[in-house]
């Protein structure tokens, strides 16, 4: 599905995901990148002290003209939180994005994503999604964005949670239109990478 849609097509698509970054003590600084769903995969933690630390959750979303909205998220996320989420800042980033009524929607198989509530709001906006394959984080270019971020956050570590923030708004926004370019370019490619591995890691 999709392999055969023209660069177009990507060129309208709005990606978007969450992820939680941890800061821990005042000393050494360990940032943590996950995804929605690697909460509790031990690859994905590391101990924490009683003194110290904090952590923010955010949305965002990002298209072939640059980055959209980067929200953040407190307390637990839930079907209803995340609908709210969509609908404060959808059509804000697509507009500021100039997707225009051809976009497409992209969003994950979370449960929180696929709960009726977010369901029937989009359906009520009438917002296309592209059908999206469980397992399957290749796919996403936002993975790659996730990178481009990390690595700038890394040159000026934040050493508590308001720096955090105020650093990953700053540096979101400084991501330039060639970083989201080639990764909304690399997708053909992407989605001919998971057909011929058949489920298997592929080099994304």
């Amino acid at each position: 599905m999709y392999r055969d849609e023209p660069m177009i097509f990507w060129k309208q698509v709005l990606w978007s995901d969450e992820s939680k970054y941890n800061l821990f003590g005042s000393a050494g600084k360990i940032m943590v990148w996950r995804t929605s769903t690697e909460e509790f995969n031990p690859k994905c933690t590391v101990p924490t002290g009683k003194h110290g630390g904090g952590n923010v959750k955010v949305w965002r979303c990002f298209a072939w003209n640059g980055v959209g909205n980067l929200i953040f998220v407190d307390g637990n996320m839930t079907g209803e939180m995340y609908k709210e989420i969509l609908v404060e800042n959808l059509f804000q980033s697509s507009k500021k994005l100039q997707l225009g009524k051809e976009m497409v929607f992209q969003h994950d198989n979370d449960p929180k994503h696929t709960s009726r509530v977010v369901k029937n709001s989009l359906d009520k906006q009438y917002v296309k999604r592209l059908i999206w394959p469980p397992f399957s984080p290749d796919m996403n270019p936002m993975e790659h964005l996730w990178d481009e971020l990390e690595r700038r956050m890394k040159k000026t570590p934040a050493k508590n949670e308001k720096e955090l923030r105020e650093t990953l708004q700053a540096e979101w926004k400084n991501i330039g239109q060639d970083v989201t370019n080639k990764l909304v370019e690399s997708v053909p490619n992407r989605l001919y990478e998971c057909t011929r591995m058949k489920r298997y890691p592929t080099r994304y």
